[in-house]
């Protein structure tokens, strides 16, 4: 009878430490859940917060005394001041937002004016120039 107690209380003990076992299992996995699921926001917030800052400090470049944005409100009315025509300063707006991002996709939109493509994108405040949205965005990975 001794030796058959002893055997179910060996029995408990190892299906007890199996039970422990499997809750530890379920805490680990949840709390690599969790983690995962917390990086997917901070890249987004990561992203939003580079597209606006992108906007912000193109628009106030500067070259040739005058900023990019002020020359987006001439190249709208079609008068350029800086450049001899408004596709060479798409090209110039092109090189420095490459630049800028290194590896990273982008999309640049003013008035009729299309540069990158972005298929999944987050997108920063839009600025209105004479009447016309500029948007930049910067592509998710």
């Amino acid at each position: 009878m001794a030796l058959l107690n002893k055997h179910l209380q060996r029995g408990q003990v190892e299906t007890i430490g199996l039970v422990v076992i499997v809750i530890l299992l379920l805490f680990i996995g949840i709390f690599a859940l969790s983690f995962s699921v917390k990086d997917e926001e901070v890249d987004e917030n990561i992203l939003t917060l580079k597209a606006n800052a992108l906007r912000s400090s193109l628009l106030k470049t500067s070259i040739c005394n005058i900023t990019i944005k002020d020359e987006i409100g001439n190249c709208i009315d079609n008068s350029p001041e800086c450049f001899s025509d408004c596709p060479q300063f798409n090209l110039v707006v092109e090189g420095i937002l490459k630049d800028s991002l290194e590896n990273e996709g982008y999309s640049f939109k003013s008035g009729n004016v299309k540069m990158g493509n972005c298929a999944d994108k987050i997108t920063s405040v839009s600025d209105v120039v004479n009447g016309q949205k500029i948007e930049i965005a910067v592509c998710r990975r």
